[in-house]
């Protein structure tokens, strides 16, 4: 069979429980490794918290990190910066809000103060003991740009203020600076301009030769919708939200049933 392009989101897609990929999960898609296929895992996170799940699948298995800003090719890593004027944006909104904005490198995240207790615990989920990830507190926005030569893309989180995160998402999209996704109504993902999962994926798509009628996307979140319309085969998970089973093409068994190997094994039998 020609060869395919499979991209799988991580949380509620390819992990269970944020941290790791079932056996058979694993060996189906190494077994697709062994044929030819190329298999990207796609997630929101920095390239170094990616790529424990990946390196659970197969050490084959390639990385897209930080909403699409980041990805591997060819045995390099491409990188796409969220700039200066987008820095200098999103954290005077996030601090005029009183809310928490987050940067991230390859391996080091950014912050102007320390984040809450709530937002600290939130993170450590993604982030396994055995994964250094360098912690900078850069005191002010002034600082904050002192990263821009490295920094690939944001974060700005609230457990108590959704309203606020809104008015934010309103003011960037106006100013035109950055795009501006989210996996969850308490999060804004802060992505470079005219940047995302999807446009990762045509990347790849033009790069490697495999058209899109040969590429097949898993997602289940709102910020896999773009991704999912660049995969001729697009399928959600079972656990995936309404709005994401509406732009697929196909629905396959919840990340805790092994879906992704249920649709992968009936598709390629």
């Amino acid at each position: 069979m020609a060869p395919h392009l499979i991209i799988s989101d991580i949380d509620g897609t390819l992990a269970v429980d944020h941290t790791r990929v079932t056996p058979r999960t694993a060996a189906t898609l190494s077994q697709l490794l062994d044929a030819g296929h190329e298999f990207y895992v796609a997630s929101g996170r920095m390239y170094n918290l990616a790529h424990p799940i990946a390196s659970q699948v197969d050490s084959r298995a390639e990385i897209i990190a930080a909403n699409g800003a980041v990805y591997d090719f060819n045995g390099e890593r491409v990188h796409h910066l969220l700039g200066a004027a987008a820095l200098r944006a999103t954290a005077e909104a996030a601090l005029a809000h009183h809310v928490t904005p987050m940067y991230f490198s390859d391996d080091q995240l950014f912050y102007l103060t320390p984040p809450p207790a709530d937002i600290q615990a939130g993170l450590e989920i993604f982030a396994p003991a055995e994964n250094h990830i360098d912690l900078v507190e850069t005191g002010d926005v002034a600082g904050l740009l002192q990263y821009a030569d490295r920094i690939t893309n944001g974060l700005i989180l609230s457990f108590t203020d959704v309203p606020a995160l809104a008015e934010i998402r309103t003011a960037l999209n106006a100013g035109g600076t950055l795009h501006v996704s989210a996996s969850e109504p308490t999060n804004l993902e802060l992505i470079p301009a005219h940047v995302d999962k999807a446009v990762a994926i045509r990347e790849l798509q033009a790069k490697t030769g495999i058209p899109p009628e040969r590429t097949i996307v898993f997602g289940d979140g709102l910020n896999d919708v773009g991704m999912l319309r660049a995969a001729g085969i697009a399928v959600a998970m079972g656990n995936a939200l309404p709005e994401v089973k509406a732009v697929a093409d196909h629905v396959t068994g919840a990340n805790t049933e092994d879906g992704l190997a249920q649709f992968l094994e009936t598709y390629f039998a």
